[in-house]
């Protein structure tokens, strides 16, 4: 056991808070998508119902994507602004489990879900943009014949029901295709 600043962390906890390199999952075959969305809007007066996707927006918004690889590891992939932490950008994270779906509750802006609309297979991974040295903003993920997006942006709902995109954000926006992702590639 390690002691630092009053807190007890071993050796194990340590590796899976250390941040990887999104390119980790080049030449690995995944098997499982896992994220938890978020709402592009609290739906009118945040009465809800909330709104999940809209013909202006062609991408689907996360906030976390666990990856499960043919070898049963996981890696949650997320996005972070540039705060001095060195986590800026999209990075993975190890896991030591998926996270499980489950229904969104009533009014919550937030469900984790089976992603079936995006595919499975041996991923072949390509930066596309970076800011500076290490942060990477767009990703893009050739799973067979198929392209998975992701961009470290988010949708901002604007004064009278628009939505703006806002690069550089720490949400996760993904197409598949160039589109947003709506064919079932697995089984829910």
């Amino acid at each position: 056991m390690m002691r630092s600043s009053g807190c007890n962390l071993d050796f194990a906890t340590l590796i899976f808070m250390k941040p990887l390199h999104i390119a980790t999952l080049h030449g690995c075959s995944i098997v499982r998508w896992v994220g938890t969305e978020m709402a592009l809007s609290e739906g009118i007066a945040e009465d809800g119902p909330v709104l999940w996707d809209h013909p202006s927006v062609p991408y689907l918004q996360l906030i976390s994507i666990d990856v499960q690889l043919n070898d049963g590891a996981v890696y949650r992939l997320l996005s972070h602004d540039d705060d001095g932490t060195g986590c800026d950008g999209l990075y993975l994270l190890v896991r030591q489990a998926m996270d499980t779906p489950s229904c969104a509750e009533s009014g919550s802006i937030f469900r984790t879900r089976e992603l079936s609309e995006l595919p499975i297979g041996a991923a072949i991974v390509s930066v596309t943009d970076m800011d500076g040295p290490h942060a990477v903003l767009r990703v893009d993920i050739v799973v067979g014949t198929h392209t998975v997006s992701c961009w470290a942006a988010e949708v901002y709902e604007r004064d009278g029901g628009d939505f703006a995109i806002v690069d550089r954000d720490e949400s996760i926006l993904i197409q598949v295709d160039g589109i947003r992702p709506v064919h079932k590639f697995q089984l829910p």
